[in-house]
């Protein structure tokens, strides 16, 4: 058998020309021709070219099918507008051939892809697309799987960050609302320029701050604040201050500025009053009151001067809360009817002990003095005022 280099030369080969091959499946040495050589060439190695495939979504939550093809596949998309879902279903697995590729691009968002791998297993494949986002994937036969190949690619309208090296982002908006962000407050505050202040990082709910300064804040609320400093305090009154620190009625009477009189605070129960002097009014407000039943009750606290009519005879007069030494008036004034008795109370004293009886002409006008002293009543009736 001759040697390669003692064959003649051919320049023109045709598809029906023969070539040694050994086929490893028959164990022995085997003709094949050129068409049978390119045949196998097209079918295991990808075809540089490849099949384009234009759609144009119209709605949310479409679905492209992709037919098996021969060769690798460019699909674009071109939605009628942003979209909130749509899917791609890949030809079915046993039709794809070892280092196929799939590129897929769209010029409007899709909030939610869903690729089908329709047989296949997947692994990188991006979960939405932002407008004019791409992204790759290719065929491994033996796995069954598409595996992604990041070309420029951009998901969402931002950059690929990649794991190694230092990046610059201009203009990027970060959203951690499905992702962890992982940081101390110590190694937040080196990767700020402006902060002011140390220690930890502050929320604005029930934080706890150290030696804060505060500045000149524009509003806040004090109520469940302790420690005030009254020496701290601007804006205030002459003697305001001062009686904060040390409320005495001299520092309150200093505060004061539309005060009258001298000498110390006075309230309501039992007040000690030295040289009181009243003008223009009424020591007392006299007080109207009307029997009910036959009894007709007085209460001595609400005033020293009280007005009855007497339209009913009163078998009861309840004095209620008199005070040691308070004298009482009492006009006791007769109806239009007149002839209306009034029975004494056993507490009442009397000049020589006989009691006083009331007029009885019609609107006839009584006025009862009585002074309580112990437990007992003084008393005079001054009758027939006119």
């Amino acid at each position: 058998m001759p040697t390669i280099n003692q064959l003649p030369t051919i320049t023109t080969l045709s598809g029906g020309d023969q070539l040694p091959v050994y086929a490893t499946s028959n164990g022995d040495a085997r003709k094949a021709s050129i068409t049978t050589l390119v045949e196998y060439f097209q079918t295991t190695f990808a075809d540089p070219n490849y099949t384009v495939i234009i759609n144009a979504p119209t709605n949310s939550g479409f679905n492209i099918a992709l037919a098996a093809s021969s060769q690798s596949i460019w699909l674009i998309m071109n939605p009628t507008g942003t979209f909130a879902a749509g899917s791609v279903t890949l030809p079915p697995v046993a039709d794809c051939y070892d280092g196929q590729e799939i590129i897929m691009i769209s010029t409007q968002t899709i909030s939610a892809l869903t690729i089908n791998g329709n047989g296949g297993t997947l692994v990188g494949v991006p979960l939405s697309l932002g407008a004019g986002s791409s992204f790759t994937i290719r065929f491994n036969e033996l796995q069954s799987t598409w595996y992604t190949i990041v070309n420029s690619l951009q998901i969402d309208g931002i950059d690929v960050v990649t794991t190694t090296g230092v990046q610059t982002l201009t203009n990027k908006t970060m959203s951690f609302s499905n992702n962890t962000f992982s940081a101390t407050s110590a190694e937040l505050i080196t990767a700020l320029s402006d902060n002011t202040g140390i220690g930890l990082s502050v929320f604005n709910t029930s934080p706890t701050l150290v030696t804060p300064l505060l500045g000149t804040p524009t509003s806040g609320t004090l109520t469940n604040c302790t420690g005030l400093p009254t020496t701290g305090l601007t804006g205030l009154g002459t003697g305001v201050a001062t009686f904060l620190a040390t409320p005495s009625s001299a520092n309150l009477s200093s505060a004061l500025t539309d005060e009258t009189g001298t000498g110390l605070a006075v309230f309501n129960v039992n007040p000690t009053i030295d040289g009181a002097n009243f003008t223009g009014h009424a020591q007392t407000a006299p007080v109207v009151a009307a029997s009910t039943g036959g009894t007709l009750t007085i209460d001595c606290s609400g005033s020293n001067v009280f007005t009855v009519t007497m339209n009913e005879d009163v078998t009861t007069l309840d004095l209620t809360s008199p005070a040691q030494g308070q004298t009482v008036n009492i006009l006791l004034t007769q109806d239009s009817t007149g002839s209306r008795l009034m029975t004494w109370p056993a507490s009442f004293k009397w000049a020589g002990g006989t009691a006083s009886i009331l007029s009885t002409n019609a609107n006839a006008e009584d006025l009862l003095v009585i002074t309580y002293l112990g437990t007992s009543w003084y008393a005079s009736l001054v009758k027939d005022m006119q």
